[in-house]
């Protein structure tokens, strides 16, 4: 639950930051929750077929689903929301890691 937060928070600040648009917290919450979703029923599917490149296949797939969406729903040009998908899939990587390392040590 925490992720889906940190989740929509990035969310909102890149499509701040890239574009100007503002977004509410629900409707970047609803995003984030669906990405996790997403990318985690992915990440399952393809990492058990083919290892670590099924993750980093399901990685890419999601960045590239949520630019299409951002694109989508927000109005952003396409170039700018694949690149919101990118650094949010990035960052969602990121502190998922670090904060599994934190869980386990």
């Amino acid at each position: 639950m925490l992720m889906i937060l940190i989740d929509a928070v990035v969310l909102m600040v890149l499509l701040k930051m890239v574009s100007d648009d503002d977004i509410e917290f629900v409707t970047a919450l609803v995003i984030g929750f669906v990405t996790a979703i997403a990318t985690t029923a992915l990440a399952m599917a393809l990492g058990s077929f083919l290892g670590i490149a099924g993750l980093i296949l399901a990685g890419v797939i999601a960045a590239v689903g949520l630019g299409i969406a951002v694109s989508s729903f927000f109005g952003v040009e396409i170039k700018r929301a694949m690149l919101i998908g990118l650094i949010f899939m990035i960052v969602h990587i990121g502190i998922s890691l670090g904060i599994n390392l934190a869980l386990a040590s």
